[in-house]
């Protein structure tokens, strides 16, 4: 870890750990960049080996920005995003985490069926769940600013 006070940023390298609520991401580098505090993350920046999962989702890709000011999460470098068995691919990704929609450029699908179950009356059987979208794939959900193990906090000064 290398901590620029005065450039108010600092930079982890190795094997990064960023937890976010019910989310986690993994990377080789990571820049945070702050306000007036540590608690106070403006941008985060990861490079090399992203993983970002939540449950059963979970995307990939060379680099990507979290953005706590328009609380988005870009994620560009052969980007993609599974969702169970299905998966979206394209040259740019971003996640509106307040709303858990995302926007897909040059967009490429694989979407499997998914089959319903069967009302208790019996009236509807076996089909595609046509109702998914791709923004339905989003990572990440509206919640508190990330925190990195090992990083300054009130817990651990």
């Amino acid at each position: 870890m290398s901590l620029d006070d005065k450039g108010k940023s600092i930079l982890y390298s190795g094997h990064v750990h960023l937890t976010n609520g019910t989310s986690q991401m993994t990377c080789d580098t990571l820049r945070v960049n702050y306000g007036t505090d540590f608690h106070d993350i403006k941008e985060a920046i990861a490079n090399s080996n992203v993983r970002i999962s939540q449950g059963t989702r979970w995307a990939t890709g060379d680099h990507a920005v979290l953005d706590q000011t328009k609380h988005t999460f870009v994620l560009t470098g052969s980007p993609v995003v599974h969702d169970g068995e299905d998966q979206i691919t394209g040259t740019k990704i971003t996640v509106h985490l307040d709303t858990n929609q995302s926007d897909v450029e040059n967009a490429h699908a694989v979407i499997f069926p998914h089959e319903s179950k069967a009302p208790a009356d019996g009236t509807a059987q076996g089909g595609a769940d046509l109702t998914r979208t791709p923004s339905d794939s989003g990572v990440g959900a509206s919640e508190p600013p990330p925190r990195i193990e090992g990083a300054p906090n009130e817990n651990n000064p």
